[in-house]
């Protein structure tokens, strides 16, 4: 036992207030009710008498919009039914708008049964409403200005059992996702999406849906060739559930989020190594996986409990290919550890320069190899850093290599010739890009390069208030101009409301979380693993034309993504333009 027999030691006490931190009375999320927000932008109210006047009418419709809550859909594309086109593993997603000019009972959503090819078995899927949340302009980093005016879109998609009232002269937008096996036989595969009244069970609108599959196939999630890597913050989602933070409930509480990252092709998994690295931008702080002790002898020792349980359950999700400890080189500098003598907690305060910092981080990193030996995990585990200056990791680096040998280092940040061959993993902002020859000699080294999109990045980008067709343009962007993947800095660190309100004190709306509580997707989600998949489908069809020798085929790829490669987004050029026509191309 690590800290003796006594009970009542107030040192023991502090350790596991740290490991478990406390209850709050939270209902469970799934089951909880909460207030939709009503968007108060003001429409011209004489459009819906140009709107079809049944009191309920539903559609197909594009998911490159947001169709906003209270706006009559006059210049909205409408269809009575819809064809679309899926490579056998495929995950794929179909929006269709509710429009209603008179206010309506409660309604559920569902799917009727499917007609398959023969012997085939029936895709996975489900329907669900689209729920708004509120949103503005803001596209920058910093403190929102005062008095921004408000909006919502409707990014959130709901459990499938959830039910909606429409107002009104008011549109619903539903969501229809549908999982083709990657066991699938090729063929036409029919639907439709009904919409029902909950009193009644009578189906007041149909819409029919047919999917064509063709006999290309996709890697399962875990073997995509395209590198994701979007970081985790467990402790928001303890907080809005209620739970303490690695108790079995908060486990619990992670596994649907750990199905969606996996479900996108996550590869690296979040570690955190001393408390709150991020400073003032974490909603939610950061406690330590691992917890750093200053011994009564002055020695130092360590708790992994927490990393191992993390990283265990990771694992059981194929989330599996890289551990990115954060952080020597935190936001504020600042080290918290658990002082044996006293029993409290203490702060380090230094700088990568001094002999302290060399002595902490020495010490702290022989530790942690051997620990990840012994757990066979070290080849995957690297010390991460997020926009940090070059001199402090040049220091960082110099310190680590001197501790452990050959320990795997990452960087997000800006391009820095002198670390290109240093760091494992190099992601660099969208607008940067590493020399083709740079880019090429860390690919033969085995080292992986990425994309990323912040609060720096107005457009395209994965905020609330972005163009849905961004979240599927941002990885075949990335893959057309030669990075391994994407990465985006946050995918839960939840807002005090984020069922409601995607607005945060600093950053654009929705830039700190795109799914939400109770497991629920939303269209960012949604249309970011549309455009891995379409990644991915493009490297098959470039492998598969120079493995034949088709230079014709590999010709017209080539076109194809050169809208990508020059950076053509424009507004007469927009994202969702270019997603579509390389769609086309790969279903053809």
């Amino acid at each position: 036992m690590l800290f003796g027999n006594n009970p009542t030691n107030n040192f023991m006490k502090k350790l596991v207030s740290t490991l478990a931190i406390g209850l709050t009375t939270l209902s469970s999320v799934a089951a909880q009710a909460w207030e939709e927000p009503r968007d108060t932008t003001v429409w011209n109210s004489a459009d819906w008498t140009l709107v079809a006047q049944q009191p309920l009418t539903m559609s197909w419709t594009t998911s490159d919009i947001h169709h906003r809550q209270f706006k009559a859909p006059v210049d909205v594309a409408l269809a009575a039914d819809t064809v679309v086109t899926a490579w056998r593993g495929e995950r794929l997603g179909v929006e269709a708008l509710v429009v209603a000019t008179q206010a309506t009972p409660e309604l559920s959503v569902r799917l009727a049964p499917w007609h398959t090819p023969a012997g085939a078995a029936a895709p996975e899927a489900n329907a669900a409403f689209m729920r708004y949340v509120i949103t503005n302009t803001f596209r920058a980093c910093g403190e929102p200005p005062e008095g921004l005016p408000t909006y919502t879109v409707p990014d959130l998609i709901d459990l499938p059992e959830a039910s909606a009232q429409l107002e009104a002269q008011s549109v619903r937008p539903i969501w229809v996702t549908v999982e083709v096996s990657r066991e699938a036989p090729a063929g036409a595969y029919t639907t439709a999406l009904e919409l029902v009244e909950q009193g009644s069970g009578k189906v007041v609108a149909s819409l029919p849906l047919r999917v064509n599959v063709l006999e290309r196939q996709l890697p399962a999630p875990a073997d995509y060739a395209f590198y994701l890597d979007l970081w985790q913050q467990p402790y928001a989602i303890s907080r809005f559930e209620g739970v303490e933070r690695w108790s079995p409930e908060h486990i619990e509480a992670l596994r649907p989020y750990m199905e969606m990252l996996a479900r996108a092709g996550q590869k690296t998994i979040t570690a955190i190594l001393f408390y709150e690295p991020w400073g003032v931008q974490s909603n939610d702080k950061f406690s330590p996986m691992v917890e750093t002790i200053l011994g009564k002898d002055g020695q130092w020792r360590y708790d992994y409990t927490i990393l191992d349980r993390y990283i265990e359950l990771c694992d059981e999700y194929g989330i599996s290919d890289a551990i990115e400890c954060f952080s020597m080189v935190p936001w504020d500098m600042t080290f918290r550890y658990l002082n044996e003598a006293t029993g409290e907690y203490e702060n380090l305060k230094t700088t990568t320069t001094t002999q302290e910092y060399a002595d902490l981080w020495t010490s702290f990193l022989k530790s942690l190899a051997a620990h990840m030996q012994e757990r066979g995990w070290l080849d995957r585990t690297m010390i991460a850093m997020d926009e940090r200056g070059l001199s402090d990791m040049l220091n960082a680096y110099d310190i680590a290599q001197k501790a452990v040998p050959g320990l795997k280092m990452s960087l997000a940040g800006n391009y820095h010739p002198e670390l290109i061959d240093d760091l494992q993993l190099y992601t660099l902002m969208i607008e940067d890009f590493f020399p083709a020859d740079v880019l090429q000699r860390r690919k033969d080294a085995g080292q992986v390069s990425l994309m990323y999109t912040c609060c720096a990045s107005p457009a395209p980008n994965q905020f609330s208030n972005s163009e849905p067709a961004d979240n599927a343009y941002l990885p075949i962007y990335a893959t057309a101009t030669g990075f391994d993947g994407y990465l985006h800095w946050s995918f839960s660190n939840w807002t005090d409301e984020p069922l409601t309100d995607t607005r945060f004190k600093l950053f654009a709306p929705g830039d700190t979380y795109f799914i939400y509580p109770g497991g629920r997707s939303s269209i960012r989600y949604e249309r970011m693993v549309e455009g891995i998949q379409l990644s991915e489908k493009l490297r098959i069809l470039e492998a598969e034309a120079l493995a034949a020798g088709d230079l014709q085929a590999y010709a017209a790829l080539q076109q194809a993504m050169l809208p990508l490669r020059t950076g053509a987004m424009t507004k007469a050029i927009p994202t969702s333009q270019i997603v579509t026509a390389l769609q086309r191309y790969a279903n053809q």
